[in-house]
């Protein structure tokens, strides 16, 4: 077996450009909302939930808490990919987090995670969206967590 000496995304060589100064130590920002659905809404309603921006690294501590949300089916995306980070039922649990510890989306950015062929810059705006009319008035809990450059 070869022995081997490698070295993790967060050591550069010289002159190369320097690892991402998020995953360096960057500074964790959770945005805690809260969105509401009238009774009657219907099929193609959205809800814009934030705007993160589009090189933050995402962190495991984002969560929906669907429980009261008035829609049977939890989906939630960009404005125009509407399923791009979620689609599940409301009854396959009352927590909804779309990132676990160690899997495909640990040290991706919200750019990469969402499906974009590159960074778009800026910040892009989550939504959560309705596929079917609503079955109650409700509410979403969520928190969006990531990991941004210390400023």
């Amino acid at each position: 077996m070869p022995v081997e000496n490698v070295k993790s995304n967060l050591i550069q060589e010289r002159p190369a450009l320097p690892a991402d100064p998020a995953l360096q130590g960057g500074s964790l920002v959770k945005k805690v909302g809260r969105v509401s659905n009238a009774a009657d809404a219907s099929s193609g309603s959205s809800y814009h939930l934030c705007n993160v921006p589009s090189n933050g690294i995402v962190d495991e501590a984002t969560d929906f808490d669907v429980q009261g949300w008035g829609f049977a089916q939890v989906v939630i995306g960009t404005e125009t990919d509407t399923d791009a980070l979620l689609d599940v039922t409301r009854a396959s649990g009352n927590n909804q987090n779309p990132f676990a510890p160690g899997d495909a989306s640990h040290g991706r950015t919200w750019w990469e995670v969402l499906g974009y062929a590159s960074d778009p810059g800026g910040e892009i705006a989550l939504y959560a969206h309705a596929e079917a009319a609503a079955t109650a008035a409700g509410e979403m809990l969520f928190k969006i967590a990531y990991l941004t450059e210390v400023k």
